[in-house]
Order: C-alpha cells, then structure tokens, then sequence
C-alpha cells in the first residue's frame, strides 16, 4: 500500500518535471529555429538583420538552458514575468498584440498564465506560420479570462498532442476551464477561464 502511494507520488513529481521539460525546451528550441531560418535568408543581403538574429539566437538559448536546468532541479521555473516572456517571443520574429497593454494578473494566477501564454505561442512559432499573435485577458467579478491566438495555418486538425494536455492538466489543477481550437476564418485559440479566488 505505501509502495503503491509513493509510486504513484513519483509518477505525478516525473509527469510534473517532463511537462516543464518540454515546456521550456519546446519553447526556446522554435524561438531558435526561427531565427536561425531568418539569419539564413538574411545572411548575404542584410548582415544587420542576420547579426540582430544571431543575438536572438544566443539570448533565447542563454534563457533556455537557466529555466531547462531549473526544471531538471525540479524546480518550478515560471516566476509569471509576462513582459520578458513577451519580449523574447517578439525578439524570435513572431509579433505580439496584448491587451490590455500592461495586463493585471492574480498572483495566485501567475505561474499558470505564464505556462499558457508561453506555450500557446511557442505553438503559433512552430505551427502558425507567419502572422500575429493576441494575448488577451478579462478581469470580471468572477473569473480571470486568458486568450491566446492566431490566424496563422499551423491547425491540420490532429490530435491534441502533448503541449496541448500539459496545458489543459495544468488549468485544471488550477481550478479552471481550457478550451483549445481552430478559430472561424483560420488560425487558433487557446481560452482558459480561472476562478478569481485561489482554490
């Protein structure tokens, strides 16, 4: 029986630390190879823009490896600095509307609104294509309300893969709602619906 709990303890701490793996790894790898891709085609006709990507390059994989040997500490990375994480997805070509412009999110909500946006966008830089991105809240009496979207080409319609579950896991540990999907007219979005009051 208490090998049955603790087994089960590990198999939750090792799920709990490979999400944050993918998260910061999935993250930082695109950021990485869309720069790469710019400074390729850049190279011989815009050496200032290759140079700029470069820098992005090396900034973004700096990042990466900090939160990457944090999660393998076991150590929960995010520490909910929206703008920086907004900054460095700018920084890797992918423009990013945010409204309102300097958002208010819960403390207790911190932590959870940065996994989302970070990999929300992370899947725009990887599958969307070119096009803009929209970090959307709504403070109301009730609920905290995160959307994240596109009108990019990246949704094939496949199953939800492993990004997609980590997110909806974490939101429900959290105490809120996830829905994630292809939008009228092309791209997708990802809505999550937190309760205002810590659960």
């Amino acid at each position: 029986m208490v090998a049955d709990v603790v087994g089960e303890a590990l198999a939750r701490e090792r799920a709990r630390i490979a999400g944050e793996v993918h998260d910061v790894a999935g993250h930082g790898l695109a950021a990485i190879a869309m720069q790469a891709g710019v400074a390729l085609v850049t190279l011989d006709d815009d050496p200032e823009q290759a140079r700029a990507s470069l820098l992005a390059i090396r900034d973004t994989s700096v990042a990466a490896l900090g939160r990457l040997r944090a999660a393998l500490d076991g150590i929960d990375p995010p520490d909910g600095d929206l703008p920086s994480l907004l900054d460095g997805v700018r920084a890797a070509g992918l423009p990013v509307d945010v409204e309102p412009a300097d958002p208010a999110v819960p403390v207790h909500l911190r932590g959870a609104v940065y996994r989302v946006v970070r990999e929300s966008l992370t899947n725009v830089l990887r599958h969307a294509g070119p096009t803009r991105a929209l970090v959307r809240v709504a403070n109301d009496p009730c609920e905290f309300v995160l959307e994240v979207a596109d009108r990019g080409v990246g949704w094939t319609g496949a199953a939800e893969g492993r990004g997609l579950a980590g997110l909806r896991a974490g939101i429900t540990e959290a105490g809120g709602q996830f829905t994630a999907g292809p939008r009228e007219g092309g791209g997708f979005r990802v809505l999550a619906r937190f309760p205002k009051e810590p659960v």
